[in-house]
Protein backbone atom coordinates (compact mmCIF):
# COMPACT_ATOMS: atom_id res chain seq x y z
CA UNK A 1 0.00 0.00 0.00
CA UNK A 2 2.63 2.34 0.57
CA UNK A 3 4.57 1.68 -2.54
CA UNK A 4 1.26 2.52 -4.47
CA UNK A 5 1.18 5.65 -2.35
CA UNK A 6 4.77 6.21 -3.28
CA UNK A 7 4.28 5.92 -7.39
CA UNK A 8 0.77 8.16 -7.15
CA UNK A 9 2.41 11.13 -5.34
CA UNK A 10 5.04 11.03 -8.14
CA UNK A 11 3.08 10.69 -10.95
CA UNK A 12 1.22 13.40 -9.39
CA UNK A 13 4.80 15.73 -9.09
CA UNK A 14 5.19 14.33 -12.66
CA UNK A 15 2.49 16.42 -13.89
CA UNK A 16 3.05 18.90 -11.99
CA UNK A 17 6.35 19.58 -13.68
CA UNK A 18 5.23 18.72 -16.81
CA UNK A 19 2.87 21.36 -16.39
CA UNK A 20 4.66 24.09 -15.23
CA UNK A 21 7.08 23.14 -18.02
CA UNK A 22 4.76 23.60 -20.63
CA UNK A 23 2.38 26.31 -19.60
CA UNK A 24 4.82 28.38 -16.89
CA UNK A 25 1.74 28.16 -14.58
CA UNK A 26 -0.36 26.23 -11.93
CA UNK A 27 -3.84 25.94 -12.76
CA UNK A 28 -7.17 23.67 -13.33
CA UNK A 29 -6.84 23.55 -17.07
CA UNK A 30 -3.16 22.64 -17.66
CA UNK A 31 -3.40 20.37 -14.89
CA UNK A 32 -6.55 18.04 -16.17
CA UNK A 33 -4.82 18.11 -19.91
CA UNK A 34 -1.48 16.90 -18.24
CA UNK A 35 -3.06 14.67 -16.06
CA UNK A 36 -4.88 13.33 -18.90
CA UNK A 37 -2.04 12.72 -21.31
CA UNK A 38 0.31 11.10 -18.20
CA UNK A 39 -2.63 8.93 -17.25
CA UNK A 40 -3.97 8.17 -20.52
CA UNK A 41 -0.10 7.08 -21.55
CA UNK A 42 0.55 4.94 -18.30
CA UNK A 43 -3.00 2.99 -18.83
CA UNK A 44 -2.30 2.39 -22.30
CA UNK A 45 0.91 0.70 -21.17
CA UNK A 46 -0.14 -1.28 -18.85
CA UNK A 47 -3.45 -2.25 -21.36
CA UNK A 48 -0.60 -2.87 -24.05
CA UNK A 49 1.17 -5.19 -21.16
CA UNK A 50 -1.96 -6.99 -20.14
CA UNK A 51 -2.46 -7.64 -24.03
CA UNK A 52 0.99 -9.16 -24.82
CA UNK A 53 1.61 -10.92 -21.68
CA UNK A 54 -1.63 -12.55 -22.07
CA UNK A 55 -0.02 -14.42 -25.43
CA UNK A 56 -2.05 -12.60 -27.70
CA UNK A 57 0.80 -12.16 -30.27
CA UNK A 58 2.21 -15.76 -29.67
CA UNK A 59 0.36 -16.89 -32.50
CA UNK A 60 1.83 -14.20 -34.82
CA UNK A 61 4.70 -14.23 -33.76
CA UNK A 62 5.58 -17.64 -34.14
CA UNK A 63 3.97 -18.05 -37.33
CA UNK A 64 6.06 -14.88 -38.94
CA UNK A 65 9.13 -16.50 -37.55
CA UNK A 66 8.63 -19.91 -39.09
CA UNK A 67 7.91 -18.17 -42.46
CA UNK A 68 10.30 -15.63 -42.82
CA UNK A 69 13.21 -17.34 -40.92
CA UNK A 70 16.09 -19.48 -43.74
CA UNK A 71 15.83 -23.17 -43.57
CA UNK A 72 19.67 -22.74 -41.87
CA UNK A 73 18.59 -20.77 -38.72
CA UNK A 74 15.22 -23.04 -37.70
CA UNK A 75 17.01 -24.22 -34.69
CA UNK A 76 17.85 -21.12 -33.32
CA UNK A 77 14.06 -19.39 -34.33
CA UNK A 78 13.08 -22.47 -32.06
CA UNK A 79 14.66 -21.20 -29.27
CA UNK A 80 13.43 -17.83 -28.93
CA UNK A 81 11.31 -17.09 -26.20
CA UNK A 82 7.55 -15.50 -27.27
CA UNK A 83 6.21 -12.28 -26.00
CA UNK A 84 4.54 -12.96 -23.84
CA UNK A 85 7.41 -15.04 -21.46
CA UNK A 86 9.04 -11.74 -22.41
CA UNK A 87 6.21 -9.54 -20.60
CA UNK A 88 6.10 -11.30 -17.44
CA UNK A 89 5.74 -8.85 -15.14
CA UNK A 90 2.48 -7.65 -13.35
CA UNK A 91 0.19 -5.58 -15.20
CA UNK A 92 -2.39 -4.73 -12.63
CA UNK A 93 -0.49 -2.28 -10.44
CA UNK A 94 0.65 -0.04 -13.91
CA UNK A 95 -3.49 -0.06 -14.82
CA UNK A 96 -3.98 0.93 -11.56
CA UNK A 97 -1.78 3.75 -11.20
CA UNK A 98 -2.93 4.76 -14.81
CA UNK A 99 -6.43 4.72 -14.08
CA UNK A 100 -5.97 6.67 -10.42
CA UNK A 101 -4.30 9.62 -12.52
CA UNK A 102 -7.36 9.42 -14.52
CA UNK A 103 -9.70 9.45 -11.81
CA UNK A 104 -8.38 12.74 -10.04
CA UNK A 105 -8.54 13.99 -13.69
CA UNK A 106 -12.00 13.47 -13.61
CA UNK A 107 -12.19 15.11 -10.16
CA UNK A 108 -10.61 18.15 -11.43
CA UNK A 109 -12.92 18.25 -14.10
CA UNK A 110 -15.86 17.71 -11.65
CA UNK A 111 -14.50 20.98 -9.92
CA UNK A 112 -13.89 23.12 -12.96
CA UNK A 113 -17.40 22.50 -14.16
CA UNK A 114 -19.05 22.83 -10.94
Amino acid sequence: MKKRLIYFLSCQVIIVILMLAVNKTIQLVPYINMSFFVGGTITFIGLMTYVVSGGFFDFFTESTRKVFTPKHMKNDVSQMRLPSEVFSFPHKPIIALGLSSLFCMCIALFIYYS
